[in-house]
């Protein structure tokens, strides 16, 4: 009977030693994971818990030994103590955004399922390396429980993907990592952006300036040369103000500012017989036109409004060298198309001051000007939900020129600019009803297609277009993406359309195109991502270089 009890001992023993290196050998293992971690002990009667925090900074890991109270959450402990932050010789670091809050945590079958606050993600700096530091500090710092093998990411209780330039991809759990300088360059090269054309924002912004503003970031940026010294200023929009701004010799300053009673409307229109660049602001107050004469920049005229226009215009319609300034009053509805209380209000420069030439009806709902038959004199572009109605002068009326129904709409992006270097204007349209960008040539009194480009892969146009500038001899259109940061750049090469992608990885946005230092060639006008809370944001001004287009179309 003693002989088989220690058989019997010996069989489970053998068992379960065989179970225990079966285990072993089937743990998931990647040759990358940080060493393995150590739990904090837990010892009867303790008052303390030494944790492990993991501060990813500057391409290192910078481990902290802190003691807290005893607590039995100890992963919770951990992810609060990383919120408040690391101090050492080079200051202060703080590797989770501004105003996170875990909202809840929990371990099971090796996983951490972190929830943060939307804060996780709205607040974040932004940038490839900012959201590696933020997303391993927290990985590594709960790998340090034998309890986890991974984290998952969780935002108010939903999946995520990202939390910024989608340097790591979230919708999985993220497992410990090594981290080295190798680590960041490995990530950057495999986050190449939607589409495999695409070149780093260095492909073609070569140079950089800053401007620090101190009182809220622009809601809209204009370039134009308000002060005739061949060199164009600032506008900027913010809230209820409008500034100008002036590269001076060393930086950039305020030259002028407005504040309105209400959030203001902004063109830039050469409205003098001169052809000096003048600043229309449109509010509640009326409509303001300022320009610079030799005291500065000055009120040169203003009329008041009744109610606030649904759209204005700028532009020289009768080739007179003046820019009229056109005031479109509707209904507030965007689904009315044509409604007969529509009306327009036109305004032109007499030499001394701002006079209203016409009011009629005009039942639309969007205005665009722009030379669209080369004329010299900008035609008047109606848009309602059927489509544009061009308006040209006639000498003594505007007439109707024609209509293209599918040209354009209530909602949809629109641009006027010369693209393919013909010398008249073409329309571009980002359509509301499907995401393509078109362009329309003006032909035989009706706009006809010129070109249309269909989404590529997941890369979705936005709806933000600009124009310019020049490569070599061909204009160059500029086009947001769905993706932040990553712009499509299209120019009319004689073999066809060319494409690129500009992919840039801490949330570049496009403001403007300007001659700010007025050397004849366009500067980038844009932003990164920042935190809104942050006390300086920054404007960027970038100076482009050529681009290394291909020798034919794709």
């Amino acid at each position: 009977m003693k002989q088989r009890t220690k058989l019997g001992l010996a069989l489970v023993a053998f068992i379960l030693a065989g179970a225990l290196l079966w285990g072993l050998s089937s743990r998931p293992h990647s040759e990358h994971v940080a060493p393995a971690p150590v739990a904090p002990t837990e010892e009867k009667g303790a008052k303390s818990v030494r944790l492990k925090l993991h501060f990813v900074y500057d391409g290192k890991d910078h481990v902290v030994s802190r003691e807290i109270p005893f607590t039995r959450a100890v992963a919770r402990a951990a992810i609060e103590e990383l919120l408040k932050g690391s101090s050492g010789p080079e200051g202060e670091r703080t590797v989770l955004p501004p105003g996170t809050e875990l909202r809840d945590i929990t371990i099971l079958d090796g996983i951490a399922y972190v929830d943060f606050s939307r804060e996780f993600r709205d607040n974040h700096w932004g940038g490839l390396a900012s959201e590696v530091d933020t997303i391993y500090s927290v990985v590594n710092t709960l790998g340090e429980f034998p309890t986890v093998r991974a984290v998952q990411f969780l935002l108010e209780g939903s999946p995520l993907k990202t939390i910024g330039a989608g340097a790591v991809d979230l919708a999985g759990p993220v497992k410990p990592h090594l981290i080295t300088p190798a680590f960041y360059t490995e990530l950057t090269a495999r986050l190449g952006g939607p589409s495999e054309k695409a070149l780093p924002w260095s492909a073609w912004v070569k140079g950089e300036e800053r401007i620090a503003l101190r009182e809220g970031f622009p809601d809209e940026v204009f370039c134009g040369d308000l002060d005739g010294d061949g060199a164009d200023e600032l506008v900027l929009v913010v809230e209820r103000r409008v500034s100008i701004w002036d590269r001076g010799a060393r930086d950039y300053l305020k030259a002028w500012e407005r504040k309105f009673t209400s959030s203001p409307s902004v063109l830039l229109a050469a409205t003098r017989e001169a052809g000096q660049v003048d600043l229309i602001v449109a509010s509640e107050e009326g409509i303001f036109v300022f320009g610079w004469t030799s005291h500065g920049y000055v009120e040169l005229g203003w009329h008041g409004l009744s109610n606030r226009p649904t759209d204005i215009a700028a532009g020289d319609t009768n080739g007179d060298g003046r820019a009229e300034i056109l005031a479109l009053f509707g209904r507030e509805r965007p689904e009315d198309d044509r409604f007969p209380s529509g009306r327009i209000v036109i305004w032109e420069w007499n030499g001394e001051a701002y006079v209203k030439r016409r009011e009629e009806s005009f039942p639309f709902r969007r205005l665009l000007l722009a030379d669209v038959d080369g004329d010299g004199r900008a035609e008047v572009l109606a848009f309602g939900q059927r489509g544009v109605t061009v308006y040209g002068w006639q000498g003594a009326a505007y007439v109707e020129l024609g209509s293209n129904p599918a040209a354009g709409g209530v909602l949809a992006a629109l641009l006027s600019a010369d693209v393919n270097g013909d010398g008249r204007e073409e329309l571009v349209v980002r359509d509301d009803a499907s995401p393509d960008i078109y362009v329309y040539s003006w032909e035989d009194g009706s706009f006809s297609k010129l070109w249309q480009e269909p989404p590529a892969g997941d890369t979705l146009p936005g709806w933000d277009l600009f124009s310019g500038p020049r490569a070599g001899a061909y204009p160059t259109l500029l086009a947001g993406t769905n993706a932040p940061g990553h712009y499509l750049l299209y120019r009319v090469h004689p073999e066809g359309w060319q494409e690129l992608l500009l992919s840039g990885r801490s949330g570049e946005q496009v403001l403007a195109l300007g001659d700010v230092d007025g050397d004849g060639t366009l500067e980038l006008i844009f932003r990164r991502h920042q935190l809104l809370s942050n006390p300086v944001q920054w404007l960027y001004v970038g100076r482009l270089g050529s681009l290394p287009w291909p020798a034919s179309s794709p």
